[in-house]
């Protein structure tokens, strides 16, 4: 079975996009087709997603600031002279290498343009040839980017795939980009976005109730509810969850219909706003619609079914539950996600309550008393990777380590001297080192107040003084009638 794109195969392996300057020139050919085409892209991502003017401005900036950002780390100079640090007699620790091919499955169904065009760009600056996945279907945009992309990028380089690739040697030797993977432990070669799992929110008795309405509000409503940060479980405390709620309508009233800051994908905004709360009441008879516009809801879950708490949502409802205190919130989220940790938390609380949270709610980021609006434009960040809000992908993800040393470390000497030496001098000084006890490290014997001990203080302390009070008054009395006796 032949191998496709041999085109791309074969410049992976005379590695013409190592060059600096190559790489370089692809780059501006990419910013310079995007930025003059923005108004097409504008048209064509508001025709296929309904999203209203700012929600359209963020993706652009976005995703053609990501260009500009790795165009700015490709410096000849730097370059230079990180090729022959070997050559100059210096270690080489840092040297990475292109993988030599990329392959993009993109999501299609949020943020199109920022999903394909950011890993894209950072392939092509870790010197890389790129397939991206475009699937022939009625959406404008993607007819659009393959169009603008094939022609401003060689073809040599560079090629757009009409339908998935199976091709298991191509996919074993790439660096396979997947933004719909539901896998928890992806393949070494794989940058796997988890898109099944869910985000929650926590808004506790002592965070700041208006804040994380707003932020919540935003999160969830923008984009069309698609992003994969939206929050898709929010949890209140009981006792603020009356004033939450009020803080929620009164953020809505500035969504409108639809049309203002915030708007839905279109295709059946209505109908997928109703779809949705038919199928939580199927799950909870008592669920409570709090408020229901034509484009997005607000409503309150009843049931504790771990299923109805975990599941991940892709439409505009807002969905609130109660709870009795952190303790409560953190068993509850721990027992209904099916061991697979949350792709965000959301912690609305004071510094105490979030370090305590955010220690025992599972989450690959977490974020305190905001909502990056950054975050829920693309895809979900790449797993078992740490999370960087300014950057979804990064060059580095696109090469590998490939360190070279010139220089003998110490202990390596010393193993050397004791490997090659006639006498046991230097093998006795290694056993010598080897046997010596640890340096131990100062600490308070005390073990500090802990939230037990606390506990007992403070009962010691009633007791003492009930004790005290109660002997003193006896005193008293006993002399007091003590005289009228004798």
């Amino acid at each position: 079975m032949s191998t496709p794109f041999p085109q791309i195969r074969a410049a992976a392996i005379d590695e013409r996009t190592h060059n600096i300057y190559y790489r370089q020139t692809q780059l501006e050919a990419l910013a310079s087709a995007l930025t003059t085409n923005i108004s097409r892209l504008s048209d064509a991502i508001a025709n296929d997603y309904g999203h209203n003017q700012a929600e359209i401005a963020v993706e652009l900036y976005l995703a053609i600031g990501a260009i500009r950002n790795d165009y700015a780390t490709l410096v000849p100079k730097i370059a230079q002279e990180k090729e022959y640090l070997l050559a100059s007699g210096k270690d080489a620790g840092e040297a990475r290498r292109p993988v030599g091919v990329v392959y993009i499955e993109p999501c299609v169904e949020h943020t199109l343009f920022y999903s394909v065009v950011v890993p894209l760009s950072a392939a092509i600056a870790a010197g890389n040839c790129v397939i991206v996945l475009l699937e022939s279907n009625l959406r404008t945009l993607s007819s659009l980017l393959r169009d603008l992309l094939t022609t401003a990028l060689d073809q040599d380089t560079f090629a757009v795939a009409s339908e998935r690739i199976t091709d298991p040697r191509l996919l074993e030797s790439a660096i396979h980009v997947n933004q719909v993977s539901t896998d928890r432990w992806p393949r070494a070669n794989q940058l796997s976005s988890h898109a099944g799992a869910r985000t929650v929110a926590v808004v506790d008795r002592t965070g700041d109730v208006k804040l994380a309405a707003r932020e919540l509000v935003a999160a969830r409503f923008s984009f069309g509810g698609r992003s994969s940060y939206a929050p898709d479980i929010v949890f209140v405390n009981e006792f603020v969850k009356q004033e939450f709620l009020q803080a929620v309508v009164s953020e809505c009233v500035n969504l409108g219909d639809g049309t203002g800051r915030s708007s839905v994908a279109k295709g059946r905004p209505t109908s997928r706003v109703n779809e949705q709360i038919e199928a939580l009441r199927k799950a909870d008879p008592e669920l409570r619609v709090v408020l229901q516009e034509s484009k997005f809801a607000v409503v309150e879950l009843t049931s504790r079914n771990a299923e109805l708490l975990a599941k991940k949502r892709d439409s505009p409802v807002m969905v609130v539950h109660a709870m009795r205190s952190l303790d409560d919130v953190i068993d509850t989220t721990n027992n209904t996600g099916d061991s697979v940790p949350s792709l965000a938390a959301y912690h609305f609380s004071d510094a105490a309550s979030a370090k305590y949270l955010t220690q025992f709610i599972e989450s690959a980021v977490t974020f305190v008393n905001h909502i990056p609006r950054n975050m829920l434009v693309g895809p979900a960040f790449p797993a078992c990777l740490p999370v960087n809000p300014e950057a979804r992908y990064s060059p580095d993800m696109f090469q590998l380590a490939r360190p070279a040393f010139s220089k003998t470390t110490i202990s390596a000497t010393a193993l050397d001297a004791a490997l090659s030496a006639q006498t046991s001098t230097s093998t006795q000084k290694l056993m010598a080192e080897a046997t010596a006890p640890l340096a131990l490290m100062k600490r308070n014997p005390g073990g500090g107040v802990g939230f037990f001990e606390q506990g007992f203080l403070m009962n010691a302390a009633l007791l003492l003084t009930t004790t005290l009070s109660v002997s003193g008054f006896t005193v008293y009395w006993l002399v007091k009638n003590g005289r009228r006796m004798w």
